[in-house]
């Protein structure tokens, strides 16, 4: 099982499709030219979130959206670059599902993930979905998350850990509303506390906003912040992970596993 480099784009977010387009497809060009392997994009970039930015009955425009995304692919196969692109998708007569699409470096869709906690403003805007999403990209098992279900719902990652995902993805989209102060503190902990319960990496994209109130991370099995975004400053960050750190150890019930993870041994 080899390294890779993954990354996390910081990048704005509106209501304008093809402007979110260019916003992603500029991070997908830097994080390239660093070397990057498997980019994170931020929660429902593509479409712009409906109930932060837009409003709840605003219409999904699937055809713009479908377009948006083979551009991001053939930008993905052009630079060797995978990327978890936020967007959404439609569901018939109902609500879109508010959605994470994998591509991978030939430009290829590896999976789509539909969040399935929805905070009840999120249930103005979406439909929920109903399954986890594994998806193996250079080898590795790897995972995703949206916001809400990976923040307060334990038992989103730790499932994708129990089937062997090392690496767990997590687009957001957050920033401070009246009387939400309190969520920087509360959701950096919430992150870092699933990667270290679980060992595994974990890959958290926020959109950029003045008011940010959760900074990007990339964190790893130990729980320990690898990489960090500055509050409100677009920015990439990167790093080379060894996916044999996620070891999966309080899982296990593994003594030798676990002792080694503590430091105890």
């Amino acid at each position: 099982m080899e390294t890779i480099k993954i990354g996390a784009a910081q990048i704005p977010q509106t209501t304008d499709i093809r402007q979110n387009l260019a916003a992603a497809l500029g991070a997908i060009e830097q994080a390239a030219g660093q070397g990057v392997e498997l980019l994170c994009l931020p929660e429902t970039h593509l479409a712009g979130y409906r109930v932060g930015l837009s409003c709840p009955d605003a219409p999904c425009d699937a055809r713009a959206l479908d377009q948006a995304l083979a551009e991001i692919a053939e930008a993905c196969r052009s630079h060797r670059i995978g990327a978890v692109v936020g967007t959404e998708t439609p569901n018939g007569d109902e609500k879109p599902f508010n959605s994470a699409v994998v591509i991978d470096d030939q430009g290829r869709q590896l999976a789509v993930h539909h969040k399935t906690r929805l905070t009840p403003g999120d249930a103005q805007g979406y439909s929920p979905g109903t399954e986890e999403t594994l998806f193996e990209c250079k080898g590795i098992l790897m995972g995703v998350v949206i916001c809400f279900e990976g923040f307060r719902f334990p038992e989103t990652v730790r499932s994708l850990a129990r089937a062997s995902a090392r690496v767990v993805f997590h687009p957001q989209f957050n920033h401070v509303l009246p009387n939400m102060e309190w969520k920087l503190p509360v959701h950096e902990a919430l992150l870092t506390a699933r990667a270290a319960e679980n060992t595994v990496y974990l890959v958290s994209a926020n959109m950029c906003h003045p008011r940010n109130n959760c900074r990007s991370l990339i964190i790893g099995p130990d729980g320990l912040v690898i990489q960090a975004s500055e509050l409100g400053e677009e920015s990439l960050l990167a790093a080379v992970i060894d996916p044999r750190r996620a070891t999966h150890a309080f899982l296990k019930d593994d003594p030798a596993a676990m002792a080694k993870a503590l430091a105890e041994a």
